[in-house]
């Protein structure tokens, strides 16, 4: 990509108040000098998307006030982050900060070595004292802390509330409630559910039977999806998929573009998705009469965090230089990024009312942070989420029972364990 020498000099010093988290300046003999390179999302650089020209607007702004930095910024689809950078970082290079999924990416690098440590800039106090605890903890690997979260999100329950008015249903709110509606709306001769082709919104129902799929409580994490209350959330789910619950365009769904056209064009009745959906849905139709509801309620309530992150490659030769940027973007100065789309920053002091005005549809993923958990943080969770969704798809192709597709779900994810912590 082409580089833009976004020259600064750094007016003042970090201060990392640990209340609030907010970057100032305050000692302009601190003169910061160097080279910086990130690696984003396409779509985060791309100053023809508003959220794209908004970032480099900020980061513009970060050069203004800070003379001597030289900044580049890299584009890459958001699902080659991950490979690209850490084939980069394998060879000694790499971008010197990296925005990645809160899936367990970072645990991956940080095993392999590639992440730069970040108690080694600030303290572990600190950054509680900053962050929300799940995007957090999402970075962490044998104890340390290696990804500074920048927002998290979490997944909700879209519905169609002209089809709803229509059919005489309720919005859900348990698991036998949205059963019944996919029936209703099966009868009715309209699709049930699209959400994308990942284990990603299905562990929403796992944690809400109180099973975390996978316990990482020890040194060495122990699959326990085929437990009691596993085996439950797994049984509710594949039943929904053998009655037609998933829409037929699951089986396309590799990208969101594709959830978010099932929901918008009609095909679907309910999406499972989080806050980015609404202004992809919108541009598709922007006449949908739509609403979000929570996560609907099985034994507890409970969604899935979701959510992207700061990291710094250990290779870096500036480190705190990296640092002192990613606090900027992270700081008040960068919620007009977070802003474009109503993203909630995992900052304690974010102020959530302010940067959802206008969008109100939005507050319900608020109310659901309270009970937001991560996804297992576990070496290459990629793998992991992979075989869910195999599984999945064999049940839903009719290719397996849920039995069956469980008994062998079960005996991968324990040879993909044991061949990761050996």
């Amino acid at each position: 990509m082409k580089k833009r020498a976004l020259a600064v000099m750094l007016a003042g010093a970090l201060t990392l108040g640990a209340q609030t988290g907010v970057w100032a300046a305050s000692d302009t003999s601190d003169q910061k000098e160097g080279e910086l390179t990130l690696l984003m999302a396409n779509d985060w650089i791309d100053e023809t998307d508003a959220k794209g020209e908004e970032f480099t607007k900020v980061i513009k702004q970060y050069e203004e006030e800070n003379p001597g930095v030289e900044i580049t910024l890299q584009g890459v689809s958001q699902q080659d982050i991950k490979e690209s950078f850490q084939t980069a970082a394998l060879a000694g290079g790499g971008a010197d900060i990296v925005m990645m999924d809160n899936s367990g990416h970072a645990i991956d690098l940080a095993a392999m070595g590639l992440l730069y440590p970040l108690e080694d800039i600030t303290t572990a106090d600190e950054l509680t004292a900053q962050y929300q605890e799940g995007p957090l903890n999402s970075g962490k690997f044998e104890g340390k802390y290696y990804s500074v979260p920048w927002y998290m999100d979490c997944t909700g329950l879209y519905y169609n509330k002209e089809r709803l008015e229509e059919l005489g249903i309720d919005v859900p709110t348990t698991w036998e409630e949205l059963s019944d509606a996919v029936d209703k709306a099966k009868e009715a001769g309209y699709g049930g559910i699209i959400t994308y082709q990942s284990a990603y919104a299905f562990y929403s129902f796992f944690y809400q039977n109180e099973c975390p799929v996978i316990d990482t409580s020890g040194d060495i994490p122990q699959v326990v999806i085929d437990n009691k209350e596993g085996k439950e959330a797994w049984n509710y789910i594949c039943d929904l998929i053998s009655k037609g619950g998933l829409v037929e365009s699951f089986k396309e769904a590799i990208t969101w573009d594709k959830v978010q056209e099932s929901f918008a064009n009609g095909e679907a009745t309910f999406l499972l998705g989080g806050d980015w959906c609404s202004s992809g849905v919108e541009n598709i139709n922007p006449d949908l009469d739509y609403g979000i509801a929570p996560m609907v309620k099985g034994k507890t309530e409970a969604t899935v965090l979701g959510g992207w992150t700061w990291n710094i490659n250990t290779n870096c030769k500036d480190p705190e230089l990296a640092y002192d940027l990613i606090q900027y973007l992270n700081s008040e100065k960068g919620d007009s990024i977070l802003g474009v789309e109503g993203k909630i920053s995992a900052r304690k002091d974010f102020d959530y009312d302010k940067a959802l005005e206008g969008k109100e549809k939005l507050k319900v993923f608020t109310e659901e942070f309270p009970y937001t958990e991560a996804r297992p943080a576990v070496i290459n969770e990629k793998s992991i989420d992979e075989l869910i969704t195999n599984a999945i798809l064999e049940v839903d192709y009719g290719q397996s029972s849920a039995e069956d597709a469980l008994t062998s779900l079960t005996q991968k994810l324990n040879e993909n364990i044991a061949s990761n912590y050996q």
